[in-house]
This record gives structure tokens, C-alpha cells and sequence, in this order.
């Protein structure tokens, strides 16, 4: 007579969706050779996303205002940290410091508007929908980028000019606003340059009057010196914001007087963690080389480490996510 098996009360190994079914699935996948026999929990195999190609910023051609796009400027510049604005730009509107924008959130009638802090805009600036909210983090944390305006105004001067003349309104109906105002400073190039990003979803690229608009935008733009770009939620791939949301998180709200104390040993700690062969996640990583090189508590470390990558003296391989638990990937 056969013998009944014993089963131990409470035993769900044979139930679907069980660590013991895990393990037998893993199995089955080692021996049909689509899964590794071993693998180490910091080497986790991840789907990998294209990275765009990058090109020389003296590519740029200042005497075609389409040529320059942010997302393909090679090279890896430092951010110089005070930023030094001049009192206006050269069309006489005040820089960050001082300007206001001038359509406020309120004003909105489309999109998830709302008021976000920038470190490059001086203070909180006005987003009109959640792609720009998304698009502000990303220029706070290029490089390249060293002011931000949002909600900037475009108008015809000639016939700003004859309605001041004759003593009347401008209509309202007449001025436009762009979504982001930024100047940019290239290496390569004596000077800087304002660049103006227009924001829309990709779906509506090719709608007519949208189309009409943003020809208007460049050619407004460009006759006092200024390029244009149009980004969609395409420019940026939603886990590279993700992961700058996460960095610029680390360095909280701090003051321009606090960025500038932490920029020298933030420099160092760049270094440091470029040239660090620590293996772990990255709250061990960081916690053990802040201590290391500073003396800092875990806290400190990541709000030096913030600092390090918005000064752009570390870059992170966004084909993985930013995670405390997780392995760190930097481009080296």
C-alpha cells in the first residue's frame, strides 16, 4: 500500500505564485538557457533604453537658428556656481533674478499648472502642464543651461511701437508667451546664447495652427539673435526625469549661498566616487566615501552628491533608475 505524502500545515509550495514555483520557473529557465545560472543581485539583468547621439557644440551654426538642439550637445561642461546674470537681456527683459512670468499659473486653461522651485529660474517659476514641469527638470540639471525663464513674452516691436504712439492698448490677443526662455552657455563660444523652447505634446506637432505658431516663435526669436526648438514628451525619455526628480531632491531647496559652499567639495566628492571601485547600493557607496573624503553622515553625502550632478562634475546612465537600495551607475 502506498504510502500518503506528508505535507507540513501551512506548506503553499505547490500553489501558483509561491517562492517554491518561483524557484521552479527559474529552473526551467536556466535549463531552456534564457536565464544565467547565477546572478549577482547588483547585476540585474535591465531592458537598456537607446541613448541618443551627441554632437560637437561647435557643430552649432550661429547663423542657423535651427541647428542648435540641446538634447544632441556633446562635451561635458562644469557649471560655474554663483551664476552672474546681467540686470537684463538684449531685448531689455529682466533675467531670472528679477523677472516674473507673464502668464501666471492661474492663467492657465489647459494642462496641470503649478508653481515649481528652479535653481536656474532663481526662485519658483510658473509650468503651464506636466510636460513642462517635466522639461524644468531636466534643463535644472543640464550643464549647458545656465538660466531659466518660464512664460516668456514675444511681441511685434514695430507695432508695439504704433500702438504707443497713438496712444493705445496693446492688444492682448497680440502677445505671445514662449513656454522657456534659457541661455545657454556652449564651450567653444565666446558668448552665450538665448534659446527659446516652445512645449507640446507630439500628437499635436503637425496640427496648422500649431505649426503657424511656432514658425512665428522662430522668426521672432531670431531677429534679435535667439534660436528656437520645439520638445515633446519624446525629447526626454520619462525615467531620465524620473531620476533627475530624485537627484534634485537630494539637494532640497537650498540657497544659492549653500550651493556655493558645498561646489568645492562637491567637486571632490565627484571625483572621488568616479574613481570609486565600491561595490553595494548606492547608501552604502555614498554613506562610505562621504565619510571617507568629508567626514559626512549619509544625509550630507546626498546633498553633496546633488550638488555634484547638478554642477555636472557626475552624469548618470539613465538606462537605470536612481535608487538608494539600488547599484550606482555613473558615466565614467
Amino acid at each position: 500500500m502506498a504510502k500518503k505524502e506528508l505535507r507540513i500545515i501551512g506548506d503553499c509550495s505547490h500553489l501558483p505564485g509561491s517562492r517554491a514555483e518561483g524557484e521552479r520557473l527559474r529552473g526551467l529557465a536556466v535549463a531552456e538557457g534564457s536565464r544565467p545560472a547565477s546572478t549577482s543581485r547588483w547585476s540585474l539583468p535591465i531592458e537598456k533604453v537607446e541613448l541618443p547621439e551627441v554632437m560637437s557644440p561647435l557643430e552649432y551654426d550661429p547663423n542657423d537658428p535651427a541647428s542648435l538642439r540641446i538634447r544632441l550637445l556633446g562635451g561635458r561642461p562644469i557649471l560655474s556656481w554663483p551664476i552672474v546674470l546681467p540686470e537684463t537681456d538684449p531685448r531689455g527683459v529682466l533675467s531670472a533674478d528679477s523677472f516674473e512670468c507673464w502668464k501666471k499659473a492661474s492663467d492657465s486653461r489647459k494642462g496641470i499648472a503649478g508653481y515649481h522651485h528652479s535653481f536656474k529660474g532663481m526662485g519658483k517659476v510658473a509650468c503651464h502642464s506636466w510636460l513642462e514641469a517635466r522639461l524644468l527638470r531636466w534643463f535644472e540639471m543640464c550643464p549647458f543651461v545656465v538660466e531659466v525663464r518660464t512664460q516668456y513674452p514675444q511681441w511685434n516691436r514695430a507695432e508695439f511701437l504704433e500702438y504707443c504712439r497713438a496712444g493705445c492698448r496693446y492688444p492682448e490677443n497680440k502677445l505671445r508667451t514662449i513656454d522657456f526662455m534659457l541661455r545657454l552657455c556652449l564651450p567653444g563660444l565666446p558668448y552665450h546664447i538665448y534659446h527659446g523652447v516652445s512645449v507640446k505634446p507630439d500628437a499635436k506637432l503637425l496640427d496648422p495652427k500649431v505649426v503657424r505658431r511656432h514658425e512665428k516663435e522662430a522668426a521672432g526669436l531670431w531677429e534679435w539673435g535667439a534660436t528656437h526648438e520645439v520638445m515633446t514628451e519624446l525629447t526626454v525619455p520619462e525615467q531620465e526625469t524620473t531620476n533627475y526628480e530624485r537627484l534634485l531632491s537630494y539637494m532640497g531647496k537650498a540657497s544659492t549661498e549653500e550651493i556655493r559652499r558645498l561646489a568645492a567639495a562637491a567637486a571632490d566628492f565627484g571625483k572621488a566616487l568616479n574613481k570609486s571601485e565600491a561595490k553595494g547600493s548606492m547608501d552604502r557607496v555614498v554613506g562610505m566615501v562621504g565619510a571617507r573624503r568629508q567626514g559626512w553622515t549619509l544625509n550630507e553625502s546626498y546633498r553633496a552628491l546633488g550638488v555634484a550632478f547638478f554642477l555636472g562634475h557626475l552624469r548618470w546612465d539613465h538606462r537605470y533608475p536612481v535608487h538608494p537600495l539600488e547599484q550606482m551607475f555613473l558615466v565614467k
